[in-house]
């Protein structure tokens, strides 16, 4: 275990120096003096920074009246915040989990998977104004402050002579890890607080929040063998104790300060616009299938290695060797170049090339490049390829120590060495469930309504979850429900 470092005393009253000097500002929350190592243009500048990295992993829906509504609802909910001067920016990207996440400076990001789970635009303006709270009350920025200012008390204090952005500029490059941060329950409690009080000014009903988040308590019952597993939301976005309680008698509490007004729910405008929304995994994106594994959108595919697990998330694929001794990640880089791919490999490893020639593969420009990282104790072989399709390219490294490198080279790259085009007219046309909304033509049971919709029965419980409800629920003739199809 690395072992901290003393500091000079000189150091100490620099560092001291620049907290006095720096390190106080005014929460614009609360009102208070705060420690913020981080200036409101770094923050907007470390937001956008996040931005580039969440697009380029996750890419945005393809739904410009969706996102259109998502920014419209954002954008005058941020008018009515805290900060009204940021420049914020609401936006749908396209993956299957539930969640809603914020980056500094004003980014707020709900998934497709959150949008198919909440039922009125109510719920939705509850969950973006909490995500608006975390924002408002700097609280990933403080985070930031506190990150920071660790590792100046692990020896960055013996360069603090030095730019301050040498020590800003690798996080910002990084900016995507910010949005693995875990807030706090009291973070949390805050931004519901906060959500509350931005969708009860922006006219909704914000005891709606409260039903969203009763929603993902029912999540997990609907996952079989994963019913132990935290909902997305609440793994990045700890769950309060009496969350829900706290949350209506919160919503209570400010509806009174405004006894003239009603508000709204709004929940069959909110079910059309995302009737036919794409409902979990898109197999466009990629799907497996027997020992392959396909990306129609790109209308490319490779074999996988047997018995080697597989994990995605966004634009990269990890198969992992049973016993750990290797892995091989794969990942699609959008309007770049192969000389930029691995720049940015080379730039985010410290890996040392060793040798990389240049060649054609059935019609794509091609690098393979044998590179070494070593991080002082140990040393790794990474075996990289990398393949230019039109605008794309698409990377295989394959890494393993030095004294497996022999017995595992091979197989570890057989995905690169095999990647290759679709010609299988039937993978490429495969297309994903969706989101459709039915009417109920009269009053029955759910489940009854399901059957006379002739919907799936199998699909049952899920889209119960979906709507909030019970198989045994009673729904009205003339209700609007959310169901799943092919």
């Amino acid at each position: 275990m690395m072992k901290r470092r003393k500091l000079p005393f000189a150091n100490l009253l620099f560092i001291g120096l620049l907290l006095f000097l720096s390190g106080c500002a005014v929460n614009p929350v609360t009102g208070e003096q705060e420690l913020m190592l981080l200036s409101e243009q770094e923050e907007s500048r470390l937001g956008l920074e996040t931005d580039r990295s969440i697009l380029h992993q996750y890419g945005l829906y393809d739904d410009a009246e969706l996102q259109g509504y998502m920014q419209d609802i954002g954008a005058r909910m941020g008018r009515g915040s805290h900060r009204p001067a940021l420049e914020w920016q609401f936006k749908v990207i396209d993956s299957p989990v539930v969640n809603a996440f914020a980056a500094p400076g004003g980014y707020i990001y709900v998934t497709r998977g959150l949008l198919a789970a909440v039922n009125n635009e109510a719920e939705l303006a509850g969950v973006i104004g909490h995500e608006i709270g975390h924002v408002t009350a700097r609280h990933s920025a403080q985070q930031y402050s506190n990150e920071l200012l660790a590792q100046i008390g692990l020896g960055l204090g013996q360069s603090l002579l030095g730019d301050y952005e040498d020590v800003l500029g690798p996080v910002l490059e990084a900016g995507a890890g910010l949005l693995f941060l875990k807030f706090s329950r009291d973070d949390e409690r805050e931004a519901d607080a906060l959500g509350v009080e931005y969708a009860t000014r922006s006219g909704y009903d914000a005891a709606k929040m409260a039903d969203f988040f009763t929603t993902l308590q029912r999540q997990s019952a609907t996952d079989g063998d994963s019913a132990s597993r935290l909902p997305e939301f609440f793994s990045t976005h700890p769950n309060p104790a009496n969350r829900e309680s706290s949350v209506r008698k919160m919503a209570q509490s400010w509806q009174t300060r405004f006894p003239q007004q009603s508000f709204a729910v709004e929940r069959n405008a909110f079910l059309q616009k995302i009737d036919g929304l794409v409902y979990g995994q898109d197999p466009r994106l990629g799907f497996q299938e027997g020992d392959w594994y396909y990306l129609p959108r790109y209308r490319v595919k490779f074999p996988l290695l047997p018995d080697w697990s597989l994990e995605r998330e966004g634009n990269n694929i990890q198969m992992t060797h049973p016993q750990q001794r290797a892995v091989t990640i794969f990942s699609i880089r959008s309007d770049s170049r192969i000389r930029d791919a691995v720049g940015s490999f080379l730039e985010a490893t410290g890996a040392t090339i060793r040798k990389q020639q240049d060649f054609v593969t059935r019609g794509m420009e091609t690098r393979l490049m044998a590179s070494i990282i070593d991080d002082g104790s140990e040393r790794a072989i990474v075996m990289s390829r990398f393949y230019q399709s039109g605008a794309d390219v698409f990377a295989f490294h394959s890494m393993t120590s030095e004294a497996d490198i022999r017995v595992l080279s091979n197989p570890m790259q057989r995905p690169a060495v095999a990647f290759g085009p679709i010609t299988e007219q039937a993978f490429l046309d495969r297309q994903p469930q969706r989101i459709r909304v039915k009417k109920v033509a009269r009053t029955a049971l759910l489940q009854e309504a399901l059957r006379r919709l002739q919907v799936d029965s199998a699909l049952w419980p899920e889209i119960a979850w979906l709507n909030g409800l019970a198989l045994d629920a009673q729904v009205q003739a003339g209700q609007h429900l959310k169901v799943i199809t092919e």
